[in-house]
């Protein structure tokens, strides 16, 4: 049986045998091939293909990450938990870097950015409504609602709104932006001056008019106003905190404390001074001193420039629309100027009576006539006098200035005069004897070319002798 069969050499299969006369010759070069020869061929790949196909792997991943880097960077929960973890750290410097760039319009500084932190920091509930209206906002700008919350009247200070341009050509991109706020300021006087920050503003045209100031960005404002008025300044300040959440009421309002005063004097041309600043008023003018603030931070006086020197009243805070302002014109130096040229005079009045001739001194010119011709008579008629003036005693507290126009004063005292006197005729009494008396008198001095000149005098009967000194 095995010499019947024969096998094949490639598959091992018995096959038939044939004559060995059909079986062709074998030489070298038909030796059959191993099995590995005849089966299929395998090229092996280049040094290129390979890199090329690691290229485009590479590629493929780099375009992969890329799109998720895209994603990332630009998803709006993770700019929003980025703004609320830069308030939560404390990091003002991030949220300035973070804001800066979207809030490019308008002038953005550090400031600001650290007033959102502290308002923040120290307004937990503030901060959750804020994350809270962002997270809404995203919901309805991914949908498609809506583009920018910058005109929504409920959006809090700061609001997300998506880039006009998308981020690679294809990502949606975000910001965060700031609201602008414009404020109503009202202040009660016309020509006050505006101040946010201590930088002027705006000047107020219309008494209780409202002005609009802005735009504002979040934070806090000290608005300031100020009145330069003619006799005095007002002033008021208040502060405003700028992180409204919803549509609330930023309107303000400055009331400035000033009044009209009425002022009163003994004395109509006495001048008004405010702060020691003459106002170009007198008390006789009556008119009212205002605007002026009566809260006691202005004082005021009153000066009257007499021709023996300037007097000024008591200086009084202005707490009040009525105040009333005297002016002492008369001092110790002039109460003895005054007794002085009294004295004097009656002395010489007794003097020109014994010479019969006019040796008045400190005489008004209008009564020298009088006397001139009364000296005349007596020469004529032969009478003579004989007086001394033995002491003057005159009241200090009788002194009184009476002022009939802005240079025309006069003064008046009150004296008693002891006195030996005694009027005779040589012919009928050789001898005289002088009689002692005592009157009471009034005497009226007036101010010219810088004296003091006696006008007249009269007899009172009211004499105090309280508060008294006496000249011999």
């Amino acid at each position: 049986m095995v010499g019947d069969y024969s096998f094949c050499p490639e598959c091992g299969s018995p096959v038939e045998p044939r004559d060995s006369q059909e079986v062709p010759a074998q030489t070298p070069e038909a030796v059959p091939s191993s099995p590995n020869q005849h089966s299929s061929t395998v090229h092996a790949l280049s040094k290129k293909a390979k890199i090329m196909i690691a290229s485009g792997v590479v590629v493929v991943l780099l375009f992969v990450g890329l799109y998720f880097l895209g994603k990332y960077l630009t998803d709006d929960q993770r700019l929003i938990e980025r703004f609320e973890q830069t308030v939560d750290g404390d990091k003002a410097g991030k949220l300035f870097d973070m804001l800066s760039a979207s809030n490019e319009d308008i002038q953005f500084t550090q400031k600001t950015a650290d007033g959102i932190v502290a308002y923040l920091k120290s307004n937990k509930a503030s901060l959750e409504a804020i994350i809270e209206e962002l997270n809404s906002e995203a919901e309805q700008l991914n949908k498609g609602d809506m583009k920018s919350f910058e005109n929504d009247l409920d959006t809090a200070f700061i609001y997300l709104q998506k880039k006009d341009k998308k981020r690679w050509f294809i990502f949606e991109d975000y910001e965060l932006k700031l609201k602008r706020y414009m404020v109503p300021v009202q202040t009660n006087f016309a020509g006050a001056k505006i101040l946010v920050d201590d930088k002027e503003a705006v000047t107020t045209e219309e008494e209780n008019s409202a002005v609009e100031l802005g735009p504002f960005l979040p934070g806090e404002y000290e608005i300031k106003a100020i009145y330069e008025g003619e006799y005095t300044t007002l002033e008021n300040e208040t502060k405003i905190s700028l992180f409204p959440m919803k549509r609330d009421n930023n309107s303000v309002e400055i009331i400035l404390e000033g009044d009209y005063v009425n002022v009163s004097s003994n004395n109509s041309y006495a001048k008004i001074f405010i702060n020691n600043k003459d106002i170009n008023l007198a008390v006789g003018d009556g008119q009212r001193i205002g605007p002026i603030a009566v809260d006691g931070s202005n004082k005021i006086v009153v000066e009257v420039a007499f021709p023996w020197g300037k007097k000024r009243s008591g200086e009084q805070v202005l707490d009040s629309d009525q105040v009333e302002l005297n002016v002492e014109g008369i001092d110790d130096k002039l109460k003895e100027d005054v007794m002085g040229v009294t004295h004097d005079f009656l002395s010489s009045w007794m003097q020109s009576f014994q010479a019969r001739e006019n040796q008045l001194r400190h005489v008004h010119p209008d009564r020298l006539g009088d006397y001139t011709e009364y000296f005349t008579d007596m020469v004529v008629n032969n009478e003579s006098y004989i007086g001394t003036l033995n002491k003057m005693t005159f009241d200090l507290d009788s002194f009184k200035v009476n002022q009939y126009d802005e240079a025309d004063y006069s003064i008046s005292v009150k004296a008693m005069i002891d006195y030996s006197e005694v009027f005779y005729y040589k012919e009928f009494d050789p001898n005289p004897v002088p009689v002692d008396g005592t009157n009471y008198e009034e005497y009226h001095l007036v101010y010219e070319d810088g004296q003091w000149l006696v006008s007249g005098w009269s007899k009172v009967n009211d004499f105090s002798t309280a508060n008294t000194k006496v000249y011999k």
